[in-house]
């Protein structure tokens, strides 16, 4: 049960920072804000490991995993993120992406051997078809289909960091050094295509308030990783992925409090939230 209260917390913190980024993105361009964000939630973490962990074992062979999934995760998932809501929209892209699960679920079955149970199973399910329930806002097709491959491409990449996450966690004995791993990598790669590629445009009056919300949204990661990283070294993939990837959840009463994007409670909405939450009720139950 523990596991699974990380989880959902994993989740939340994430919202959060995602409402922080939101917000900062009008004040700073979003890859110095990436930077920031990247750089102080690897620090924070480090910062951890440093003060409440009192044995690693930094150069096991088994930490080059968390190097692997800091190069592909989040940089270049985002990427396929951003170039799905730049072809697609953001409702196409939320919702594709959104299934993170069902491929997480899948490559656990097929590469970790879990065999989850059914209510396992319809859990996922029920959280999926609920938080794309939510997610979507309707949209005509004014799109390529081969453009679906970005979102799908970025689910994919999620679903295989929650596995490559889990295996490596089988393998050390510091969740926190794993997050700290591939946080710093992260921040590295993203370091790199920015010298080589961004243009750096002048930074405006507006930037110290973006600086300042770009590091909250670090901090915010920072608990996240620390959160989804302890749940994954306690629990199974297919247990675990629905709850840390249901993040639209709470982004939605989130947005609402500080977005002011307040939006008229609907029927499809209610429904979707009851999914979400029989769906957790469902994972939790073999638990309880």
């Amino acid at each position: 049960m523990v596991a699974i209260i990380l989880g959902l917390l994993a989740s939340f913190c994430f919202a959060v920072s995602m409402i922080q980024i939101n917000r900062g993105v009008l004040a700073l361009d979003y890859f110095r804000g990436l930077l920031t964000n990247l750089g102080l939630n690897a620090l924070f973490l480090w910062l951890y490991i440093f003060l409440f962990v009192e044995l690693i074992e930094l150069w096991a062979p088994a930490n080059l995993i968390f190097v692997l999934v800091g190069i592909f995760v989040p940089g270049v998932a985002r990427f396929f993120m951003f170039k799905g809501m730049e072809r697609l929209g953001a409702s196409i892209t939320s919702c594709l992406t959104n299934s993170t699960p069902l491929f997480a679920t899948f490559f656990a079955i097929a590469f970790l051997q879990e065999r989850p149970t059914v209510t396992n199973l319809l859990g996922t399910l029920s959280i999926v078809s609920g938080i794309i329930a939510l997610s979507w806002k309707g949209a005509s097709k004014t799109w390529l289909t081969r453009d679906l491959l970005f979102p799908l491409t970025a689910a994919f990449l999620f679903a295989a960091r929650d596995n490559l996450v889990r295996f490596g966690l089988l393998q050390i004995g510091s969740p926190i050094l794993g997050a700290a791993l591939a946080a710093t990598t992260s921040f590295a790669t993203m370091s790199l295509i920015y010298l080589a590629f961004e243009k750096k445009q002048p930074l405006g009056t507006s930037a110290p308030r973006g600086f300042a919300l770009f590091a909250a949204a670090g901090f915010m990661n920072f608990l996240s990783y620390v959160f989804a990283y302890t749940a994954l070294s306690m629990e199974r993939v297919s247990l675990m992925s629905p709850l840390i990837n249901g993040s639209s959840l709470f982004i939605l009463p989130l947005s609402a409090l500080f977005l002011k994007d307040v939006e008229r409670l609907t029927p499809r909405k209610i429904g979707a939230v009851l999914l979400v939450i029989v769906g957790v009720f469902l994972i939790s139950w073999e638990k309880l």
